[in-house]
């Protein structure tokens, strides 16, 4: 009985605990940002800027017996507009508009690069969530706006590349004095 009578005396006081709530700041003691701030953060970082910048440029052989028919298509409609030639043996040329453009570089090894064909406009941050770890991870989407360059493709791999909604996470991290992007993630 005297054991009954403890057990209900603990279950009792334990009842009037209140439970455990959780707060809206992080471990760091920092208020996670807003969906408006985490997109100031993420339009502003270095991250952003980087993440996927090599999709928003292409390398060329400029050897016509180097390519494939995906190469000859993106050749094909950059000559159409004056950007690049070819000349009776295939080889690729600089056309008339790209000979002085310093977005198109001719490297020794017989390549040509062109960058950039585009670039990335934010779009909205979808839902911002606090990690266990005092991080936030933020999710959010973006989209190509191709130059006058990329805007030449209008079929193909680069043309594919440039349409269409992208979504990726970025995490960021109160770094003492304000969020700062750490890492961002294709979806």
């Amino acid at each position: 009985m005297k054991r009954t009578l403890v057990v209900l005396a603990l279950l009792a006081a334990c009842s009037s605990e209140k439970p455990a709530t959780t707060t809206a700041a992080t471990s760091s003691g920092a208020t996670p940002p807003t969906a408006a701030q985490a997109r100031a953060t993420i339009e502003k970082s270095s991250e952003f800027s980087q993440h996927e910048f090599t999709n928003a440029a292409i390398s060329l052989p400029m050897a016509g017996s180097s390519t494939n028919p995906a190469t000859r298509e993106t050749v094909k409609q950059l000559a159409a507009t004056g950007w690049l030639a070819v000349d009776p043996a295939g080889e690729i040329m600089l056309g008339e508009k790209s000979r002085s453009d310093k977005r198109f570089i001719i490297r020794e090894n017989g390549l040509m690069d062109i960058v950039p064909l585009a670039k990335k406009e934010l779009g909205d941050v979808t839902a911002v969530r606090t990690n266990p770890d005092g991080t936030v991870n933020a999710d959010f989407n973006w989209h190509w706006i191709p130059n006058e360059v990329g805007s030449v493709f209008t079929t193909g791999p680069l043309h594919d590349r440039f349409a269409g909604t992208q979504n990726a996470t970025a995490n960021l991290m109160w770094n003492g004095t304000e969020w700062a992007m750490i890492s961002v993630e294709k979806k």
